[in-house]
């Protein structure tokens, strides 16, 4: 059975390739759909890529392997395995499979982008762990001015202003109209029994505030790409 599972897998890898210049409507991010009663531990979704799926997940973005569509069949050759589904319906906006009898609804990303929706200030506040993790305070305003006070393990040590240059900013911007903020609820986000303690506090649009703590390693995934471009300037600035 698990050859002929991967002689499927080569010929519907060879079907699709026949089309590689047609667009494939199933090419993007993916969120499943929870019930309001369902307790989240974070964010799950697929995504599909340049003939490679993915699995999405507060803690990354993970490779689950290459794969291939025959007619409304979906596999993916992962490291341990052939994982499969039918596609049950697909729209620009919608996505609905079945796996073993399961049903599970999935709405595009691209739902989730807000032209309007904007940052006023961006707050992280860092907290030192097993002596490795570097403590620190930091402010940036949507006007680049930023406010950088280094605590513990940091190469500047007290505070520091700056203004931050026009192309990350404007990144930063861009990042945050996919950050579906409205829709974080903090009482859900898990916190690690160890690990680099973090809390956040972001204010934007007309002086809405949202503020929670966590960890580096579930920091929610529509906010950790702003974090680590963050962390990456800090360092580049030598503050770290």
């Amino acid at each position: 059975m698990k050859y002929l599972a991967l002689i499927f897998l080569i010929f519907m890898h060879c079907s699709s390739k026949k089309e590689k210049d047609l667009p494939n409507p199933i090419e993007g991010e993916w969120i499943e759909v929870f019930e309001e009663t369902e307790m989240i531990y974070d964010w799950s979704g697929l995504k599909f890529e340049n003939d490679s799926a993915f699995r999405i997940s507060d803690f990354g973005i993970f490779v689950k392997g290459p794969y291939s569509i025959f007619e409304n069949h979906v596999v993916i050759d992962e490291f341990d395995g052939i994982f499969e589904f039918t596609i049950r319906n697909l729209t620009d906006d919608s996505l609905k499979i079945e796996r073993n009898g399961e049903v599970i609804d999935y709405y595009s990303r691209r739902l989730e982008y807000d032209k309007d929706l904007k940052f006023n200030s961006i707050s992280i506040s860092t907290y030192k762990c097993m002596d490795l993790c570097w403590e620190f305070d930091y402010k940036l305003q949507n006007n680049g001015l930023e406010v950088f006070d280094g605590k513990y393990n940091t190469q500047t040590l007290g505070m520091k202003e700056s203004k931050m240059n026009a192309k990350l900013l404007k990144e930063i911007d861009s990042l945050f109209k996919w950050s579906n903020i409205k829709e974080l609820e903090p009482e859900r986000i898990p916190i690690a029994v160890d690990g680099w303690l973090i809390n956040f506090e972001i204010n934007f649009n007309e002086n809405e505030s949202i503020a929670f703590s966590t960890t580096s390693f579930e920091i929610p995934y529509r906010l950790k790409p702003i974090f680590d471009l963050i962390v990456k300037h800090l360092k580049e600035e030598g503050l770290k």
